[in-house]
C-alpha cells in the first residue's frame, strides 16, 4: 500500500489511469509491483504476465479483457492461487450477471440461447463471453455436446453439469464494419424469461426480466468496467477472498477451444 493508504495500482492502460483517478482514497498509480494491483492487458501471452506480476510481489492482478490463448499456453504452469486475480470481461460484466440471476427470484431457466456477432478477429472473444453469459444463466458449468466450427460461423450445442438443468446454444456470426468489440444477444426461457443484449461498440449493457406480472429494466450501470474491475480487485485484497474469476474464465476457454476444433 502507499503512504497516503492507498493501494499502488500498476498501469499502462489509459482507462485503469482513469479508474485510479476515480479512487483517490483507496487507489494510486505507482511503478513498484511490489505490494500492488497490476494490471495486465489481455493481449498477447497475458499469462506469463500474470505470472511476471505475482514473481514481481503484486498483492493482486487485473486482466484487462483476456483474449483466447492457445491451447498450450497453460499447460506449462498452473495459478498458484496466493493473491486474488480480477477478470475484466467487458461484454460479460458480473454486476450486469447478477442483476440477471437475481431478477429471476430462483426461477431456473428451461433454455438459454446466446447469439454473437463480431468482426473475425474478434469473433472468439464474443464467443468466449457467449459461453460466460450461457454458464451464468443456466446456473451450472457446461459441456460441449456438439459444435459446428466453419468460416460462415459457429454453433454449439451444451448440457448442464447439474441435474435438471437448462441446455443451452451458443451461435457466432463473424460481421464486417471497422469497429471493435461485439454484439451479444442473450436469452433466458423459462416461467421468467430474461434478455441481455450487449452491444460493446454502442456502450450498451440492457438487462430485462419478463414475468407474469409484467416486464423489469436493471438500471443502467455508469460505471466503467475498468473501475469495476479494479474496485473489485482492491476489495478482494483486504478481505482476502478467493475470487472465482480465472476459474469461470478457463471453464469458458476450453469450451471455446472445443468449438474452435469442432
Amino acid at each position: 500500500m502507499s503512504r497516503d493508504g492507498a493501494f499502488g495500482v500498476v498501469t499502462a492502460l489509459p482507462a485503469y489511469t482513469a479508474a485510479v483517478a476515480e479512487l483517490p482514497v483507496s487507489a494510486a498509480l505507482a511503478e513498484d509491483m511490489r505490494g500492488a494491483v497490476v494490471v495486465v492487458p489481455g493481449v498477447g501471452d497475458w499469462w506469463q504476465g500474470m505470472l511476471a506480476a505475482r514473481a514481481a510481489g503484486a498483492s493482486a492482478v487485473v486482466l484487462a479483457d483476456p483474449a483466447m490463448l492457445q491451447q498450450d499456453a497453460l499447460a506449462s504452469q498452473a495459478w498458484p492461487r496466493d493473491i486474488p486475480v480480477i477478470i475484466e470481461r467487458p461484454r460479460l460484466r458480473p454486476d450486469a450477471a447478477a442483476d440477471a440471476v437475481r431478477a429471476r427470484r430462483g426461477s431456473p431457466a428451461r433454455l438459454v440461447t446466446v447469439e454473437c456477432a463480431a468482426p473475425v478477429a474478434g469473433l472468439d472473444g464474443a464467443i468466449l463471453d457467449g459461453f460466460g453469459w450461457a454458464r451464468c444463466l443456466a446456473g451450472t458449468p457446461l459441456a460441449l455436446s456438439a459444435g459446428m466450427s466453419t468460416p460462415q460461423g459457429r454453433m454449439a450445442l451444451l448440457d448442464s453439469e447439474g441435474a435438471g438443468s437448462a441446455p443451452a446454444t451458443v451461435l457466432g456470426t463473424p460481421v464486417g464494419g471497422p469497429h471493435e468489440g461485439g454484439l451479444l444477444h442473450v436469452l433466458a426461457l423459462g416461467e421468467v424469461r430474461t434478455e441481455v443484449t450487449v452491444d460493446q461498440p454502442a456502450g450498451l449493457t440492457r438487462v430485462e426480466t419478463f414475468t407474469g406480472e409484467g416486464a423489469l429494466r436493471a438500471p443502467e450501470r455508469y460505471e466503467s468496467s475498468a473501475r469495476l474491475a479494479l474496485r473489485r480487485a482492491l476489495d478482494a485484497c483486504l478481505s482476502g477472498n478467493e475470487e472465482a474469476d480465472l476459474d469461470e474464465l478457463l471453464q469458458d476457454m476450453a469450451l471455446a477451444w472445443a468449438l474452435r476444433h469442432a
